[in-house]
């Protein structure tokens, strides 16, 4: 008779991918060899935070190396209550330090100890993790830790104002660093490092304004870029007029302007807006400060879109009053 321990590892595992994490925790009581199993689900997405009271599984992936490996994603939010000793963020680079499978890591914790990613890289890479976050802003200690991610694809640093300044050398990040980037979330002064060189398709750009200057920055991406949102000082029409000059490609567009608007707009306003927007080719969403621009494909032509010059009004069919057709 074939006992459950001389299982084939292959039906062990089939077993065990359906399971819940209460029956995982009681399958792993089970043998030895089931543990190990059950370990390799178990771990394999973990989320800390204060509030969720597990803290302690940080102390546990810096002193267990074996499981540490089983996990892919890593989520972990600290505030600043309850206080977090230093001591903490000594295991919590030692536990990333083992987690060298990682496919996804999220670290929203004090601005201040980017230190724990250099410790945490110091003799390992991590070449499967393709998506990153940090509080952290774009220092030296964070361009170590990119070195050592080969694969890496959607990228969020510098993206919460922080008191802690930037590399006082200008926090340069070598061409050959994080070749395959496709998506950023950040400020624009660490877009304008990311962009020129490497296949950057999306950017959601906060903290400060975007000027014409970064722009020209911006197109130096190896790929067109499609995804725009960023924040402008500057008067919405000649923006984008200059951004169709050198981001033609975009296929959605999303702009805050700290202008104040003491009057409603003239309703040339809204028709030089959609006048720009018609140049676009591939433009198919486009938002004003909390303002929708609707479109639709322009008859006869698939590949033409008509703009709204009424943003707030509702569309439902094209009409040559409320649409600017692109000749």
């Amino acid at each position: 008779m074939l006992s459950l321990q001389n299982l084939p590892i292959e039906l062990v595992h089939f077993i065990a991918q359906d399971l819940d994490i209460h029956a995982l925790a009681t399958f792993a009581q089970t043998c030895s060899s089931f543990c190990l199993v059950a370990q390799s689900f178990l771990y394999r997405r973990i989320s800390v935070s204060a509030w969720s009271r597990n803290l302690c599984v940080v102390p546990l992936l810096a002193r267990r190396p074996d499981i540490a490996r089983h996990v892919r994603s890593f989520y972990i939010a600290v505030d600043s209550s309850p206080t977090v000793f230093p001591a903490y963020y000594g295991l919590l680079a030692k536990a990333i330090l083992n987690m060298s499978e990682l496919t996804s890591l999220n670290l929203l914790v004090d601005s201040g100890v980017s230190w724990v990613l250099k410790e945490a890289c110091t003799h390992t890479s991590y070449p499967f993790l393709t998506h990153f976050t940090c509080s952290f802003p774009f220092d030296e200690n964070v361009i170590y830790f990119l070195g050592k991610t080969p694969s890496l694809l959607e990228l969020e640093v510098d993206s919460i104002p922080s008191t802690f300044a930037l590399n006082p050398l200008g926090a340069s990040l070598p061409p050959t660093t994080i070749p395959r980037l496709e998506q950023f979330i950040g400020s624009p002064r660490t877009a304008r490092a990311l962009a020129p060189g490497r296949p950057i398709k999306s950017l959601h750009l906060n903290g400060s304004a975007l000027t014409e200057e970064d722009i020209v920055l911006l197109a130096r991406s190896t790929s067109p870029i499609l995804v725009l949102g960023a924040v402008i000082n500057s008067a919405p029409v000649p923006f984008l007029e200059h951004l169709y000059r050198y981001l033609p490609h975009l296929a959605y567009l999303r702009i805050m302007t700290t202008q104040t608007m003491h009057h409603p707009p003239a309703p040339e306003f809204y028709e030089q807006v959609a006048n720009v927007l018609a140049s676009f080719p591939e433009l198919s969403a486009f938002e004003l400060s909390g303002m929708h621009w609707g479109s639709q494909q322009k008859r006869g032509d698939g590949s033409k879109r008509v703009w709204q010059s009424s943003p707030l009004s509702t569309m439902t069919h094209l009409d040559d009053d409320i649409l600017l057709e692109n000749t």
